[in-house]
């Protein structure tokens, strides 16, 4: 019943050390693979020391997000939980998380999430969902899934024509959303600790050009393909 935590470092290398220090701090989490994404950075200066359970990862290339999930692949087990660079969960609401996903794991669980409309016949997304308990359409920022749903992920990414999940810019937490029974669900877990740059231009991901038209366009044809496997939609 142990579980795996994947970090991935991104663009916020001075954070990486308390998320993994409180990943270390959960019962069940046995093993945290921090993947450094950034040639550029050498990330071990920021753990001192660093706990035996905490792997290093560090990628010749700079690599995008999907890496994590990439990685996770490789890992022999049955539960993951994958936390963004710019949120700070606590050992006590990362248990809780670990927890809720080991009573319903058909779904995928999360603490923000966004929900569709649809405005003069466009897709949209209402993001910032938190703080509530309910079923969002995308989960972001913190994911806790099986290995079920990675091998569902990694399907649907070729789907749509990537060679594996580790290839799906911009999109990898759709896809993920979209892998279990169900619609993901955003859990309560109280006062959610923020990086202020989680919005700063050059570093927040969803303000790189593109974004939301590569994230549009896959949700929709995703809806698609889920409906004809009998899964989510």
């Amino acid at each position: 019943m142990s579980v795996c935590a994947i970090v991935l470092s991104y663009k916020r290398p001075r954070n990486i050390a308390r998320i993994a220090a409180e990943l270390a701090v959960a019962a069940d989490v046995t093993r945290i693979v921090v993947s450094n994404n950034n040639p550029d950075v050498h990330l071990e200066q920021w753990f001192d020391p660093i706990d035996a359970r905490i792997e290093v990862l560090n990628q010749p290339t700079a690599s995008i997000c999907a890496k994590r999930f990439e990685l996770a692949m490789h890992e022999p087990f049955e539960y993951f939980i994958c936390p963004d660079d710019d949120l700070f969960l606590s050992g006590k609401q990362i248990e809780t998380l670990i927890g809720l996903l080991k009573a319903e794991p058909d779904r995928v669980h999360g603490v923000f999430g966004e929900v569709r409309s649809f405005k003069a016949g466009r897709l949209r997304f209402g993001g910032g969902i938190h703080r509530i308990e309910c079923e969002v359409d995308v989960l972001n920022r913190s994911y806790a899934f099986t290995q079920a749903h990675l091998l569902r992920m990694n399907e649907l990414a070729v789907a749509l024509g990537y060679r594996h999940v580790g290839e799906a810019l911009y999109i990898d937490d759709i896809l993920l959303s979209f892998s279990g029974t169900g619609r993901p669900v955003c859990h309560d877990l109280g006062e959610l600790a923020e990086c202020p740059s989680s919005d700063e231009p050059g570093v927040a991901t969803y303000l790189e050009p593109g974004f939301d038209k590569v994230r549009m366009e896959a949700y929709l044809r995703l809806q698609q393909l889920t409906s004809h496997y009998g899964r989510r939609v």
